[in-house]
């Protein structure tokens, strides 16, 4: 039998509607339609673009890494979030003819998630217009959200609740508070209300996958093997979307990179961003004390896959 801890209450859904009214915002008060984006300092913390320990780059090559990485930082969210919108609005059709604050907290869920993708397709819009060229982005999407939900829901809402929370862990650790980096206040800002949104998601993704954990305990095992094969996904799409950077690096700089220039920038980068995607997200905290409310075991699992996401 499940912990009674375990038992969803409509006051829990109730909470989140609350909160999500509360830090509501508007995309043309975040970033208002024609803004020009400033390129003359850091966009998003080294902590996450890890351009510095590049030893074959000038001073000037790296801000532009930085620049292109960050870009791509918000690209990748709204690359991901096409299947966050899949999974909020089809865990909302569940509650069709059941509870009605459940349907309505999971619609406002699926609002939020388009309204963060028509922000950060806005960001990549005025990016591309105002860099020194148009950066090659990923443009598969649909069918990468297509294969993620062929995976169970209770398998999909933990990769959800990884990423859900690793956003918040990147917002505190990396931009809150962050009085060693000038970055540009404007990404910063995009990123806070992100967060701000972002917290309730977690918080009704946890609530569902206890609804299923309800429903069918043994579950989780076979969940944790798809979050492991999403987690090799995930980490494919994140090199794909770095080659395509490298790329975009060599235009913008006006130079091609010797092999072992290309050698040293993949690695390093490499290393940053299956960090900042998926081994930050493992040692999050929150997400392991989540994970064990959930399933003791499970927490075991991601401590296991560790190790091979930079996360020793």
């Amino acid at each position: 039998m499940l912990h009674e801890s375990m038992v969803n209450t409509d006051f829990e859904y109730q909470s989140c509607l609350q909160n999500s009214e509360r830090v509501s915002w508007k995309i043309d008060d975040i970033l208002p339609e024609g803004t020009a984006l400033d390129f003359s300092r850091r966009i998003l913390s080294d902590r996450l673009t890890g351009t510095e320990p590049i030893s074959c780059l000038s001073a000037e090559e790296k801000l532009l890494l930085n620049h292109i990485r960050s870009n791509s930082y918000a690209h990748l969210f709204l690359f991901l979030e096409e299947y966050a919108v899949a999974l909020s609005s089809q865990r909302a059709t569940l509650e069709l003819h059941g509870k009605p604050t459940h349907m309505r907290a999971l619609l406002r869920f699926t609002e939020e998630e388009l309204k963060h993708q028509q922000l950060f397709a806005r960001y990549t819009a005025a990016f591309a217009r105002g860099f020194k060229v148009v950066p090659a982005l990923l443009d598969n999407r649909v069918e990468v959200a297509k294969a993620i939900m062929s995976k169970s829901n209770l398998a999909v809402l933990i990769l959800n609740l990884h990423l859900e929370l690793m956003t918040q862990q990147h917002y505190v650790e990396t931009i809150h508070g962050n009085k060693e980096e000038p970055l540009d206040p404007l990404f910063c800002n995009m990123l806070k209300h992100h967060w701000l949104e972002e917290s309730q998601h977690a918080r009704l993704d946890f609530l569902e996958a206890q609804k299923i954990l309800a429903q069918t305990p043994e579950a989780m095992d076979a969940a944790m093997d798809e979050y492991a094969e999403l987690l090799v996904a995930l980490r494919g799409t994140l090199i794909g979307q770095l080659e395509l950077d490298i790329q975009t690096l060599e235009k913008a700089a006006g130079r091609t990179f010797t092999e072992a220039e290309r050698s040293e920038i993949f690695e390093v980068q490499e290393r940053s961003n299956v960090w900042g995607f998926i081994g930050m997200g493992m040692k999050s905290p929150l997400y392991l004390s989540r994970l064990r409310e959930l399933s003791p075991a499970a927490v075991q699992r991601v401590l296991d896959l560790a190790p091979t996401y930079y996360c020793t």
